[in-house]
């Protein structure tokens, strides 16, 4: 399709929208986040600030349909779009960058996806469920899956029916000559105030230097407990077999809260990252990363939210032989105005 297309597909979408209610449930969904930032552009180069119109989280519009088939099985769909709404950019490649896929939903047996969908790691497994900003703004801790990728192409993902809490999750993606094929896992518990999330997966290691099919492994542990309002939360996050000689490990732990206050919420993280021969050979791709995120949410409504973000961030990057290459703090804020529809 081309580029100019592209903008007409989506209207039209949305002008059939009102017909196809009629056979199915169709939404569109959606969220801009915009505002201003005072921050380091990039610490491992200088912790020179400068002000930017930033993007809290990344603009986005969906749709998500749904049609009953019987009582118990469902047809389903959903696909989403990504763009930078400072500029009207595309947010990369492709265009469905976030999810695109077509599924089957059963009572009694659970879902089947297939198509393009988020990684075990990434969907349920460290998401912003886990995270105290919600994996949003210039505070979240946005590396918490360690080395595992966000999304996986060409992909068939399970849902297992809650049964006394737990609820299994199964994912594979093929390869099709182009990276290794994945394989992976999420085991949930939640009942009361406590939920609790595994994930193991098995892909294509995204490490410069590793070859096509050679894989890494990551495992993921995350949980929150609500002690009434107030919210702790963790997720860490292990990726071992890094790089070409699979000698290399990456590890992410966060810890964080969620603390009601007046009309919002104060927002707490803390954040580590620790590489090890990080490309299988040697230190000199290792980082070593601690950042400190402080923030409120103000709710004007159920939709619209002003977002202000805190930040002090430490990044020490490495020689070769492990020696210190460069040791920087920077420090920086952000607010932005969110609104969901």
């Amino acid at each position: 399709m081309k580029p100019s297309c592209i903008p007409i597909a989506l209207v039209s979408l949305l002008a059939v929208s009102t017909a196809a209610s009629a056979q199915s449930r169709l939404s569109v969904y959606g969220r801009m986040d915009l505002g201003v930032r005072y921050a380091p552009d990039n610490l491992a180069v200088s912790p020179a600030r400068d002000w930017t119109v930033s993007s809290g989280s990344t603009a986005r519009i969906g749709f998500r349909g749904e049609e009953v088939l019987t009582p118990d099985l469902s047809a389903n769909f959903r696909f989403e779009h990504r763009f930078k709404a400072d500029t009207g950019e595309v947010d990369g490649s492709p265009f469905w960058k976030q999810v695109a896929t077509v599924g089957l939903t059963s009572k009694a047996y659970g879902t089947v996806f297939v198509g393009r969908m988020m990684s075990p790691q990434d969907y349920l497994g460290v998401s912003g469920r886990f995270e105290a900003f919600d994996g949003d703004t210039y505070a979240a801790s946005v590396t918490r899956g360690a080395k595992a990728a966000a999304k996986w192409d060409n992909s068939v993902f399970y849902i297992s029916p809650k049964i006394g809490g737990f609820t299994v999750h199964l994912a594979a993606a093929a390869g099709e000559g182009i990276r290794r094929r994945a394989e992976g896992f999420m085991l949930e518990y939640a009942r009361g105030p406590l939920t609790v999330a595994m994930t193991h997966a098995v892909e294509q290691d995204p490490v410069a230097g590793a070859g096509a099919g050679n894989a890494v492994a990551t495992t993921t542990l995350a949980g929150h407990y609500a002690f009434g309002a107030v919210i702790p939360m963790f997720t860490y996050g292990q990726s071992e077999d890094t790089g070409a000689s699979d000698e290399g490990r990456e590890r992410v732990l966060t810890v964080g809260a969620r603390i009601p206050a007046g009309p919002g919420e104060i927002r707490l993280s803390v954040r580590r990252l620790r590489d090890d021969r990080l490309n299988g050979v040697d230190h000199a791709l290792d980082t070593a990363s601690d950042r400190v995120g402080l923030g409120y949410q103000y709710r004007l409504s159920k939709l619209t939210s002003l977002n202000l973000s805190l930040v002090n961030d430490r990044l020490e990057t490495f020689n070769a032989d492990g020696s210190s290459k460069s040791d920087r703090t920077g420090r920086g804020f952000e607010l932005t105005l969110r609104q969901i529809f």
